[in-house]
């Protein structure tokens, strides 16, 4: 199966936005941040059409080498999307399926970028850049939403030439009937966010309208699924843990931890848990998971295995920042890791793959989760609730609209579309225009379109060709 598809043209431009306040995660701080969007042309079986993508360029999360500035990992985030234009276009001289296309595009991208010094994580995300463009484009052509895409078969996608275990697994199998109309949101709690009111210090309010600690989105939206990122310093993690609880302790909520690779030692790593577990009990028995806690430079460590399944029994562990190729769930899973995050900066077909093997271990122990790396609006947070709607991930991290006021930084025109044509995922409250979520969650029904639920509402005029741009307008 699946549908004849050749690249003919990809173009690149650029959209600065500017956070309401800093976001704290790991070593990095983020002030502002560009929007990299892709435009690409293709011809599908015979028709032309254009497909959309685009990803926040973000410092210190696809690459922590600290000899590497903000300057640096932007410039490498786009030399990756070049490498990655280039190298999908001459897999597409020849007409070739859609998965064909990715299959040869991505791995001779990753080659490409490895050669430039590159690791997989900043490789991946020009991978991912032209694969959703791509399947954005397919879908319009077709007349065909992501869901049905992927039901249908339109992609030609062969498990099989993943992960050769994967031969005879058939990827719809891990489709609902449906693609979801409502996901449960997982508010994140950055290491500098105020948790009450009175963390504030005085005049240090934003007051641009919307909320500005945990308790006011709490009593706003009905939260009742948080992330919490710690920072590997004992007893600062254990202060802000213990102050999360008692904030939280009238609230029947779950609860996820993400390390952001903050543990270099197997040893502190064991000592924070079993701190958590003695002082603080009733959010220990809270905790669905544990994200990412060791540095990726040894989070799959063989001599980790014992150590790993051990913690994993009690609390779950999950990898993210190590899910640096399409074989690291399965070394992972080899070590006694349980979980694999979906985050659209890492590939769909990937997630698919990944989804595939949580559902071939025959147990219920292993997951797939929804993770965020700041998805925005428009094509980015659209792109990725899509796959998500499409897998049937029902609770997801969304922290975006925490550090972005709304969609201030769309276009006037990107803005009045997207109230006009997805009223159920955004309101419009007088000046604040922005996700709408209630009793916890957000309605994604109206996403479900031709393409990757962006439509035609990408205004590049309002945008800075990539070749325009520079660093210093940030």
């Amino acid at each position: 199966m699946g549908v004849g598809v050749k690249i003919e043209r990809v173009d690149f431009f650029m959209r600065n936005v500017r956070t309401r306040f800093p976001f704290r995660y790991g070593e990095a701080e983020l002030t502002s941040v560009p929007i990299l969007h892709v435009k690409m042309r293709a011809n599908v079986d015979g028709n032309s059409t254009e497909g959309f993508s685009a990803d926040i360029l973000p410092p210190k999360w696809f690459d922590k080498d600290p000899i590497k500035t903000y300057r640096d990992n932007v410039n490498d985030l786009i030399l990756s999307a070049e490498i990655a234009s280039s190298q999908f276009s001459k897999a597409s001289l020849i007409e070739a399926t859609p998965f064909l296309l990715w299959s040869r595009g991505y791995n001779n991208a990753i080659t490409a970028c490895r050669s430039r010094g590159l690791n997989g994580l900043t490789a991946s995300h020009g991978c991912s850049l032209m694969e959703r463009a791509l399947i954005d484009g397919i879908g319009k052509a077709l007349g065909q939403s992501y869901f049905q895409l992927l039901s249908e078969d339109l992609l030609g996608i062969d498990l099989g030439m993943i992960h050769s275990k994967l031969g005879d697994f058939n990827f719809k199998e891990i489709l609902p009937k449906s693609p979801l109309d409502r996901i449960q949101i997982r508010h994140t709690v950055g290491l500098s966010d105020p948790l009450r009111k009175d963390d504030i210090v005085e005049g240090g309010r934003v007051n641009d309208g919307l909320p500005e600690t945990l308790e006011e989105y709490i009593q706003l939206h009905g939260l009742s699924h948080f992330k919490v990122k710690v920072s590997g310093e004992l007893f600062a993690d254990m202060k802000r843990l213990g102050e999360f609880s008692d904030l939280v302790n009238e609230v029947n909520y779950t609860l996820s931890l993400d390390g952001n690779e903050q543990f270099t030692q197997m040893a502190d790593f064991i000592e924070f848990t079993k701190h958590i577990e003695s002082e603080l009990p009733l959010l220990w028995n809270r905790i669905s998971y544990i994200e990412q806690p060791l540095d990726r430079s040894v989070a799959l460590n063989d001599d980790f295995g014992s150590d790993i399944k051990r913690i994993s029994e009690q609390k779950p562990l999950l990898i993210d920042e190590s899910d640096d190729s399409t074989d690291s769930f399965l070394r992972a899973i080899a070590l006694g890791y349980l979980g694999i995050s979906s985050k659209s900066c890492k590939g769909l077909i990937k997630g698919i793959a990944n989804a595939a093997l949580v559902r071939f271990q025959g147990s219920c122990q292993y997951f797939m989760t929804g993770e965020d790396l700041m998805n925005l609006p428009l094509v980015p947070l659209h792109q990725d609730l899509v796959h998500l709607a499409a897998l049937g991930i029902n609770n997801v991290e969304r922290n975006g609209h925490h550090y972005v006021r709304g969609l201030d930084h769309l276009s006037l025109s990107e803005r009045q579309e997207c109230l006009r044509e997805n009223a159920d995922l955004y309101s419009d409250n007088t000046d604040i225009q922005g996700l709408r979520i209630e009793s916890g969650a957000i309605r994604v029904s109206s996403l479900q379109r031709p393409g990757l639920g962006v439509g035609d509402n990408v205004d590049l005029h309002s945008m800075i060709s990539l070749s325009d741009w520079d660093f210093n307008t940030l």
